[in-house]
């Protein structure tokens, strides 16, 4: 695992940064049974003070700079879980 800045190469350090998980619902279209999915992503220390990770309901985890509006030299980025 590694930090889901797709711009940044920091090996996972359970000691620092953020570690977020989120669940989302699968439904197996055979069984019709509902499972839930527990997906982890985590952010640097040092990315974790610029970026924070925004969750879209059956899309996917984006992070997005911690401001209110972002500026132009730190775009959002769609992540994997890891």
């Amino acid at each position: 695992m590694k930090c889901c800045n797709p711009l940044c190469d920091a090996p996972f350090d359970y000691r620092q940064g953020r570690l977020v998980r989120f669940s989302e619902a699968i439904t197996d279209a055979n069984t019709l049974e509902a499972q839930v999915r527990i997906r982890h992503f985590w952010l640097c220390g040092k990315c974790a003070e610029i970026y924070a990770f925004e969750h879209h309901a059956g899309r996917s985890v984006r992070i997005k700079p911690r401001q209110a509006e972002r500026p132009a030299d730190h775009p959002s980025h769609f992540v994997s879980a890891a």
